[in-house]
């Protein structure tokens, strides 16, 4: 199968909503309603450093149904990094497939072509320094010194989907075979917390409606009309929130108290002494209790979360951040349509990593070199962990399910 342009995204589909229904809808109304989909979606760990709505397999059947034709997941060394890393990861995966033509990603930019030139702009070390001297977070002092290089800018900020169109295109530079395709998003920002009945909803939005009162019918509103009864009958047979965030906190105070700072220093991506905070603070509470007494202006609950989920899964023989360094290590594939599938022939011939369409016993003893057995080990502990945490029991479940395959 052959065709002249194949679009990837990057995606957390935690849920699919309306939203991510249009943003299909879009590229196929600009390159060709028949035009293959490659999305790469977080697994069981969000960029946020939370817990999805639904495991991986779910939310790929989801995705599937939505419109995408075959999904492959975002490492957990990828979705658990800040907008930068984030962004290199799922783009990597994506120019490793060797298919990709087009890169498709939601901002909110009128001019998308500003964001463009923006993304040329380059920094000195010592402008950062200044910038981030004065306590203000990464977001902040890209916007600081945006806004001073070009007053123009400053309006390029105003919304969380900016930052990551930014990075996704500062890590399209090595890959001048896949062209940006950004598509303005309408209604709601992205992050808010209210639904709008009027426009396209926000994921933060919908997940507040569904944990605050149930699957209501604005959440059914701001989900694609065939997704709705298989998400109402997931989310009515799925367990308390509550019981997720009190297994969550057992862990995390069990590994906090028999660990360290320089554990933590150790094996995650903390930085600047962040880890002497989270030691001098850990008996706050639970995990939600303990991000919110440690972040601040500088550190944001997002990057508390994930530097948290990154202590959870590291031991001894794999730390989250070594195993970050090395860049994505293979394309696991979790579920396709039948366009789908032709794409992953394809790739056996295109791809420059190693395909996994499953895992067996014997995966991790024959992986071909430190950073795959490492990014996978991790990914199979976070999925571990999601299933500790939601279900109260570990049932190896990256060895036994299959790709999700829909025809």
């Amino acid at each position: 199968m052959e065709h002249p342009s194949v679009v990837g995204l990057v995606a957390e589909y935690n849920p699919f909503h309306r939203g991510h229904g249009h943003q299909l809808e879009a590229v196929r109304s600009l390159l060709g309603p028949a035009l293959p989909v490659i999305a790469v979606m977080s697994g069981s760990l969000t960029q946020r450093g939370e817990l999805p709505l639904w495991d991986k397999w779910r939310r790929t059947r989801l995705a599937l149904l939505g419109g995408a034709d075959l999904v492959l997941e975002l490492p957990v060394t990828g979705s658990l990094q800040s907008a930068q890393g984030f962004a290199f990861f799922g783009v990597e995966l994506l120019a490793a497939t060797g298919l990709v033509t087009h890169l498709s990603f939601g901002c909110e930019a009128r001019d998308p072509e500003a964001l463009v030139r923006l993304s040329r702009e380059e920094f000195t070390p010592e402008e950062w320094r200044q910038a981030l001297g004065d306590g203000l977070s990464y977001g902040a002092a890209a916007a600081r010194l945006a806004s001073e290089r070009d007053p123009a800018y400053g309006d390029l900020f105003t919304g969380s989907n900016n930052l990551l169109a930014l990075e996704y295109l500062r890590a399209l530079r090595p890959h001048p075979e896949i062209r940006p395709l950004p598509i303005r998003r309408e209604g709601t920002l992205y992050g808010s917390r209210t639904l709008d009945e009027n426009g396209w909803p926000s994921a933060s939005a919908l997940r507040q409606e569904l944990q605050c009162h149930g699957f209501t019918e604005a959440a059914a509103g701001a989900l694609p009309p065939a997704l709705r009864p298989l998400c109402r009958a997931w989310w009515e047979d799925g367990l308390p929130l509550p019981d997720r965030e009190r297994a969550l906190d057992t862990l995390l105070a069990y590994a906090l108290e028999t660990g360290s700072p320089e554990g933590m220093a150790a094996c995650t991506q903390v930085s600047e002494g962040l880890e002497d905070r989270i030691w001098k603070l850990r008996h706050s509470g639970g995990f939600a209790a303990l991000v919110e007494q440690v972040s601040t202006r500088r550190y944001s609950p997002s990057r508390i979360r994930r530097l948290l989920w990154q202590y959870l899964l590291s031991g001894p023989d794999c730390r989250f951040r070594d195993a970050a360094q090395a860049g994505p290590r293979y394309l696991r594939v979790l579920g396709m349509t039948q366009t789908g599938r032709q794409l992953l022939r394809a790739m056996k011939k295109t791809a420059r990593l190693p395909l996994l369409t499953g895992i067996q016993k014997n995966t991790l003893g024959k992986a071909p070199d430190p950073g795959f057995r490492q990014q996978l080990q991790l990914d199979i502990r976070a999925q571990d962990l999601f299933q500790l945490v939601t279900e109260g029991r570990v049932t190896d479940r990256d060895y036994k399910e299959k790709p999700v395959v829909l025809f």
